[in-house]
């Protein structure tokens, strides 16, 4: 805290100044009184005095002998004529001619009494003169002059302004080391409420001032108390809203991000930053390609909603205009929304219709056709009618497995799927499938190779479903795998459980494609041959079986080619 600006000097200082003004005029004012006070009484005293001179003198006293008594009134005294000539005067004056200028001389003949105050020639000094009239029955006939020196006047005043000054020099002091203590009372809760107000201001509200006066400065100290609680309130209010907020954004799929009117971010969530990652470069910044939409707000100050895509990703932008209360744009703010996955599944669909339909008319064809024929009666012998009916039946077959996928994927969804768990042994079930797959791959010169680790415990599982997820993916790797190459089948155990793979030779799946291979409706073989081609529901059933007991899928592109297909199963569930 610096002096000079100091609450306590500057108090110290306005009252000492005070004080000091104000005992200065009052010294002055009281000299002046106590100057005019004697002036008055030594004028009365001669008039007085004179007064009774004269009286003696009408009386027929020696004048020259009345002068002389003048001596103990502490005053000269001059006997004049009506010419104003001297008649008579004390020892002491020994001058003659006139004793009085014409102007009071003729005052004096008037009857008037004179009195005068200043410097006297012949005493040459300050001298008090008053002139008294002497009236006969005749008239003024000469008057009384008295000379009293100044001095003792002067004097009787010189003590008493230096007792004024001494009174002031004593009043200053004490009123200095008074003022000075008040300025300190006065000022101590000041400075305390400063640094409350300081510590305010850093967010710090425990600190209160303690003041314990009822006046103006106890009212402030108090209004700081309440001030300092008001602010700790409303500001724990708002973290609490800041902090929710923070949550709320934190908890979204969505991200969001506002800008400022110069179309600079203010702030972004976590998820608009992950959303917008492969956006940026080494020369711009990562939401730039948001700016043309924020120019757009800036001018047109409506909602919009659009896309974008961003390598390989489709990204829906919402953004609306912020407003003050004057209609002022103050920001902008966007909500962002990976739909890349929503826009797949939605191709998904809409291939899955294609798909289905091609998958129901073909073998409704080949029935439509086939039965037509036989009721036409254009089969030649019962060679041909048989393979007639076993057309139909192999189609009525695939329209039956193609049924069943769908109503086991619909109950799976719905949670309506019964499943049996028993202890089951996941090798008997591998040799299980491999030996019925076996001649369909010897059909299409595949090698069908099997590695089960020994000493696999037995795990808790629906022994039929697990049977339909390897025949899935077992049916998969020999559809997508080519004459003369392998399929792999592997079986191990594994922390808490057992995993099994299984491994085609095909053309692998593409690395974008990868997250997807495991949604309803998916192909990676968007072609129509029937050889290769299926519903898409194959390995959304294997996921949604697996996950019923626990467990987890996942697939992989292998370096030397094809793909592995893998799911795991705990021992117990």
């Amino acid at each position: 805290m610096k002096i000079k600006k100091s609450i306590i000097t500057k108090l110290w200082l306005y009252m000492t100044v005070l004080a000091i003004v104000t005992l200065m005029f009052s010294g002055l004012v009281l000299s002046s009184v106590f100057e005019d006070f004697y002036f008055n009484l030594r004028k009365n005293e001669m008039i007085n005095e004179g007064q009774q001179l004269v009286s003696l003198i009408l009386r027929g006293v020696n004048p020259a002998e009345l002068l002389d008594i003048s001596k103990f009134i502490n005053a000269h005294a001059v006997l004049i004529d009506r010419e104003g000539l001297i008649q008579a005067s004390s020892n002491i004056i020994k001058f003659q001619g006139m004793a009085i200028g014409a102007k009071e001389l003729a005052e004096v003949l008037k009857g008037n009494t004179v009195v005068h105050k200043g410097h006297i020639p012949h005493f040459n000094a300050p001298m008090l003169t008053v002139a008294l009239p002497i009236k006969t029955e005749v008239g003024v006939v000469g008057g009384l002059i008295l000379y009293s020196p100044m001095s003792t006047i002067e004097n009787s005043i010189w003590q008493i302004r230096r007792l004024i000054l001494l009174a002031a020099a004593i009043t200053v002091m004490i009123s200095t080391a008074l003022s000075f203590l008040l300025s300190r009372t006065v000022s101590k809760p000041l400075i305390q409420m400063k640094k409350v107000a300081e510590k305010m201001a850093r967010g710090e509200f425990d600190n209160k001032v303690c003041v314990d006066t009822d006046d103006e400065i106890g009212t402030l100290a108090k209004t700081m108390n309440y001030l300092s609680d008001a602010l700790k309130e409303n500001i724990n209010a708002l973290n609490q809203e800041k902090r929710q907020l923070q949550n709320v954004l934190l908890s979204m799929t969505d991200g969001v991000v506002t800008f400022d009117e110069e179309g600079q971010v203010i702030m972004a969530n976590p998820q608009a930053l992950d959303i917008m990652s492969d956006a940026a470069d080494n020369d711009s910044s990562q939401f730039d390609i948001l700016k043309p939409f924020i120019e757009q707000i800036k001018d047109s100050g409506e909602y919009i909603k659009q896309e974008i895509k961003i390598k390989g990703k489709t990204i829906s932008v919402r953004m609306t205009p912020l407003f003050d209360d004057n209609k002022r744009l103050w920001g902008i703010l966007a909500v962002l929304q990976d739909v890349t996955r929503e826009r797949k599944l939605e191709d998904l669909r809409r291939e899955f219709v294609g798909d289905v339909s091609h998958e129901l008319r073909t073998p409704l064809t080949y029935l439509q056709g086939y039965t037509e024929a036989l009721l036409d009666g254009m089969e030649q012998n019962q060679e041909e009618r048989n393979k007639y009916l076993n057309i139909i039946l192999e189609e009525t077959l695939r329209l039956r497995r193609l049924v069943d996928e769908l109503l086991d994927l619909s109950n799976m969804e719905a949670g309506h799927l019964d499943i049996k768990k028993n202890n089951v042994s996941i090798k008997y079930i591998v040799e299980k499938i491999s030996k019925k797959v076996r001649p369909i791959c010897q059909n299409k010169n595949i090698e069908l190779v099997v590695h089960i680790q020994e000493e696999i415990p037995l795990i808790v599982a629906d022994e039929d479903r697990i049977e339909q997820v390897l025949i899935n993916l077992v049916d998969n790797a020999i559809r997508y795998s080519p004459g003369g190459s392998k399929v792999i089948i592997k079986a191990r155990p594994s922390e808490d459980g057992v995993i099994v793979s299984v491994k085609d030779s095909g053309p692998g799946i593409p690395q974008e494609e990868l997250p997807f291979i495991w949604e309803r409706f998916y192909k990676v073989d968007k072609s129509r041959e029937r050889k290769k081609s299926g519903t898409g529901l194959g390995l959304a059933i294997v996921k949604k079986i697996i996950e019923l007991h626990s467990g987890r899928v996942w697939a992989q592109n292998c370096e030397e080619g094809g793909t592995e297909f893998s799911f795991y199963l705990p021992y117990k569930v």
